[in-house]
């Protein structure tokens, strides 16, 4: 068994095509065929099911997939250490976080790091907090800023706090209350991000609690798309308070749920049982990076009663 006839067999069941994915590896359609026959004789199972031109995984091919895609991503993996090797940097640090703390966060705190660690090279991946977790429990990541995590096998550093508010333009009505709850919220179009958001959990949570059905005018993971749109008055955006709103013309208001603030607060999570020297360094880094300097903190919006913990 070897690396290029799983490759060839992740390609294949993707495509549900010999010749599509022969010409995804730039190989030839026979050189395709053989290598997946070869690898069905060498593991003794049919992988496919062939209906004329199109290859549907067989129940053994689709029980087989996942770890194919494991032992690839292990490969990819090893090349990519050894590349950094190659360049001179002894370690990699792999970082996790939502598109907004991306943005308003790790330029910063990346020019810091690097600046202290420079044989170590940072390692970005952005994704839902739900995401960013499946990924430090596989051991995909190292380190991701997410909501405050505790079990058997993570822990955490709380950062800073996460407000849900309400971005709308600048004539908005609501504009003229200093903080607003759902419930005021019920006849407004409503521009959300994805479910597996933590913002959006919280704010699900919170109509939940009032009884209320949120009238939804777009869903969408491009919360920069949001906020163009409510700037412009098409909608009120449901966003972090960690979304940079640099250069925007909008009103900002924290929402309450039962009479308190909406909202979690930001941490860094790790798996204590992959716990490194990079990790100590950039846990140091970020924690007096981001004590007083943090996104949102300008919006001076009420103190969170305690952390949140899903």
């Amino acid at each position: 068994m070897n690396i290029r006839s799983l490759r060839y067999f992740v390609s294949v069941a993707e495509t549900h095509s010999v010749s599509l994915a022969a010409e995804l590896l730039h190989r030839s359609q026979p050189a395709v065929s053989r290598a997946i026959q070869e690898l069905e004789a060498e593991l003794g199972v049919s992988l496919f099911v062939r209906e004329g031109r199109r290859m549907t995984p067989s129940a053994e091919g689709w029980a087989l997939l996942p770890h194919a895609n494991a032992v690839l991503r292990g490969a990819d993996d090893l090349g990519a250490r050894a590349r950094h090797l190659a360049s001179g940097k002894v370690a990699i640090l792999r970082v996790g976080g939502a598109a907004s703390t991306v943005e308003s966060v790790f330029p910063r705190l990346i020019a810091i790091y690097t600046a202290a660690q420079p044989s170590v090279e940072v390692a970005l991946t952005l994704d839902s907090g739900s995401g960013l977790l499946t990924a430090l429990e596989r051991g995909e990541l190292d380190v991701i800023f997410t909501r405050e995590v505790s079990n058997q096998f993570l822990e955490s550093k709380r950062l800073f706090p996460m407000h849900v508010t309400a971005v709308m333009r600048k004539e908005h009505p609501l504009g003229s209350l200093p903080i607003i709850s759902v419930e005021d919220l019920q006849d407004e179009g409503l521009l959300l991000g994805p479910k597996p958001f933590t913002s959006r959990m919280l704010f699900d949570i919170a109509c939940r609690t009032a009884d209320m059905s949120p009238q939804v005018m777009l869903e969408s993971p491009f919360q920069a798309a949001l906020l163009a749109l409510a700037e412009v008055g098409h909608g009120v955006a449901i966003l972090p308070s960690t979304m940079s709103l640099a250069g925007r013309s909008v009103t900002v208001r924290g929402l309450l749920s039962a009479g308190a603030p909406i909202g979690t607060w930001t941490a860094l999570v790790w798996d204590r049982r992959r716990r490194t020297a990079q990790v100590d360094a950039f846990i140091e880094i970020a924690t007096a990076t981001l004590r007083n300097d943090y996104p949102g903190a300008y919006l001076q919006l009420p103190a969170l009663a305690s952390p949140l913990n899903h």
